[in-house]
């Protein structure tokens, strides 16, 4: 079967300055390697026509599959379509197919038509059009030499329905894609290097599999995709996965895609366990991820956050002695945060956060980074110091959220709760 390599080509000035992040590449990269499809390379280009016309000869030159992004709106910067029309050689015209789709999306919201959303009827000829369900900016296919060019309008939300509903299907109707079988670990709690470690032998030993490691700031992702293969290769394939999988058990939080708080609720919804959180540095991080949560209030009682040393004291019952001679930043403080905090929800868990998130506020004895986080689970308790060492507030306090989250899931499952 032929290998399918694909180009993604963004069209945008706002891209190249930096005021718009590319979020629209990361998301078709995802969608085209799940069918099997490549992406070799990533472009991004200036509202210019010679720019653009230039990028589609070279991707033509490299990829089976072009992907472009942006300028098909209804302003005059929008040039998309008249340099599709040129490069083609195909003649703008009225689509029916386009002027049906537009009337139905401006009667289904009571909506009147402007001149500018009239030329948005106008496709090259040719065109395979491209439903939008949530605008008004047509997609549109072209082939030429055996090559299949998609253009799709650079609204994230747009283009991700018009990918996801029209083109992809598209694509496994007219092509011969490969049968792609994924599976995810998600870890947090350690580093990538010593995770590769952990595994390298049984990795070296199937280096014939696919396996991605992809760190992120909150932890690693160990990606596994097989291409084809019949019955047998297929279970060889997830036994592999089995293996890295018993190797890593401790630091694996999920096999899907979700995050720590989600799958953290879950487990303490499926044993009736309620959880209570005091936040210093972490400033309500904590809360505002559970909260995110659908129907989290099975769950999640409430949080306090006291960031002042008052507050410590009033709101957790913090000893004033423990301050005094210990520093808010501190073992034992954060420990009778947790305690405190729990006692005053009444709830069976609690997460406790303090540490000095920077970049100011740090000492020689005391670094930006210096944090203590403690868990309890009834009358069971864990307490670490941890260094995060970035000079970076943000950084810092997603990373203290994220530790107290996974300390508590451990501290669960080493008591049966798992």
């Amino acid at each position: 079967m032929e290998k399918l390599y694909a180009e993604i080509i963004t069209i945008g000035n706002e891209v190249l300055a930096g005021y718009t992040v590319n979020t629209n590449a990361t998301f078709i990269s995802n969608r085209l390697r799940e069918c099997g499809i490549a992406v070799k390379w990533v472009t991004t280009i200036a509202d210019e026509p010679a720019a653009i016309k230039q990028a589609w000869t070279y991707a033509a030159g490299r990829a089976r599959i072009i992907v472009t992004t942006g300028g098909l709106g209804p302003t005059p910067d929008d040039i998309t379509k008249t340099c599709i029309a040129d490069f083609f050689d195909a003649p703008l015209e009225k689509n029916e197919q386009a002027t049906a789709n537009l009337k139905h999306f401006f009667e289904h919201r009571r909506r009147k038509m402007t001149g500018l959303n009239l030329d948005q009827v106008l496709a090259p000829k040719g065109a395979e059009i491209i439903a939008n369900p949530i605008g008004t900016a047509s997609g549109l296919i072209m082939r030429r030499d055996n090559r299949v060019f998609g253009f799709f309008p650079g609204v994230p939300s747009e283009m991700k329905a018009m990918l996801t509903e029209g083109f992809i299907p598209w694509l496994k109707a007219h092509l011969e894609l490969p049968e792609i079988h994924t599976r995810l670990l998600r870890t947090t709690g350690i580093a990538e290097s010593r995770l590769y470690e952990m595994v390298r032998d049984i990795v070296d030993s199937h280096a014939h599999y696919a396996l991605s490691f992809l760190p992120k700031q909150t932890g690693v992702d160990l990606r596994f995709t097989l291409a084809g293969g019949d019955a047998a290769e297929i279970g060889r394939w997830l036994e592999f996965i089995a293996r890295i999988r018993r190797k890593l058990d401790k630091y694996i939080y999920t096999d899907q895609e979700r995050e720590l708080h989600d799958v953290l609720l879950e487990q303490l919804a499926r044993h009736r366990l309620s959880l209570s959180v005091a936040e210093s540095f972490t400033g309500g991080l904590i809360g505002d991820q559970l909260t995110d949560v659908p129907g989290c209030s099975r769950v999640f009682l409430g949080g306090i956050t006291a960031y002042a040393n008052e507050a410590k004291t009033e709101l957790l019952g913090v000893d004033e002695a423990t301050l005094r001679n210990h520093g808010a930043v501190s073992e034992q403080t954060v420990l009778e945060m947790v305690r405190g905090v729990q006692k005053r929800f009444g709830s069976d868990c609690a997460i406790a956060t303090t540490g000095i998130a920077g970049p100011g506020g740090a000492t020689p004895e005391k670094p930006v980074g210096l944090s203590y986080i403690a868990a309890r689970y009834k009358d069971h308790e864990a307490v670490r110091e941890f260094r995060f060492g970035a000079n970076n507030r943000r950084l810092n306090k997603l990373r203290g959220a994220m530790s107290g989250l996974e300390m508590l899931r451990r501290l669960l499952r080493e008591h049966g709760q798992g």
